[in-house]
């Protein structure tokens, strides 16, 4: 996963980059641009997902990121509701959604409000999960060690699921929010508001790098 980061981000850098230039001088490739952001952020998905099926341990920890990095985290990875304050603070909606028609103002609170609802679920769920590593039937198959693997195997493997189910649940919210903020946007706005994401995302990567220098 190290090797497929340190690639996937600079891949990131370059279409951060195309989408700015297709703002300033190709405006018929900004709706390219911005599919092919979307996509590149499903692909960093789809490899959670495959490392979560042999060591979902190593997606709740994100070893592949900096210390500073891990610190913004939520569920393994960045918190959905995240993208309405970027949205504001960055100048794309203006201050309280001021840049933004009154309909696409109606569309980004409702779907604000689904998106806190539904990380609350999803934070429940990891509480859950985590409780369950301290199950009686858990504690008791780590206390048998040896003597019972086949007890202590499948008590690992009822963790293991259940975290799987709480990691896909986010990740799944994380790639819905993306892409209906950006449906509710204009294409000028939503590759202003994925330029500015992602240059956030390469920016904590960076001070994360000095900060281990």
């Amino acid at each position: 996963m190290d090797t497929f980061y340190v690639s996937w981000l600079a891949r990131l850098d370059e279409l951060r980059s195309d989408l700015l230039s297709a703002l300033t001088h190709r405006p018929h490739l900004i709706l390219p641009s911005v599919d092919a952001i979307l996509d590149h952020y499903r692909e960093y998905r789809d490899a959670k997902a495959r490392l979560a099926h042999a060591d979902v341990l190593d997606v709740i920890s994100h070893s592949w990121l900096t210390p500073f990095e891990r610190t913004f985290l939520w569920v393994a990875g960045w918190k959905p509701s995240l993208a309405f304050r970027l949205l504001f603070h960055e100048g794309i909606g203006g201050r309280d959604g001021c840049l933004l028609r009154p309909d696409q103002r109606t569309a980004i609170e409702e779907l604000r409000r689904q998106v806190v609802a539904a990380e609350h679920r999803i934070s429940e769920g990891l509480a859950e999960a985590q409780e369950a590593m301290a199950s009686q039937a858990v504690l008791e198959a780590v206390r048998a060690g040896s003597r019972n693997i086949s007890a202590r195997a499948s008590a690992a493997d009822v963790v293991a699921r259940a975290l799987r189910a709480v990691i896909s649940a986010a990740d799944e919210l994380r790639d819905a929010t993306l892409r209906q903020v950006v449906e509710i946007l204009t294409p000028a706005q939503a590759a202003e508001f994925l330029a500015s994401a992602s240059e956030l995302r390469l920016r904590v990567h960076r001070w994360g790098l000095r900060r281990n220098g």
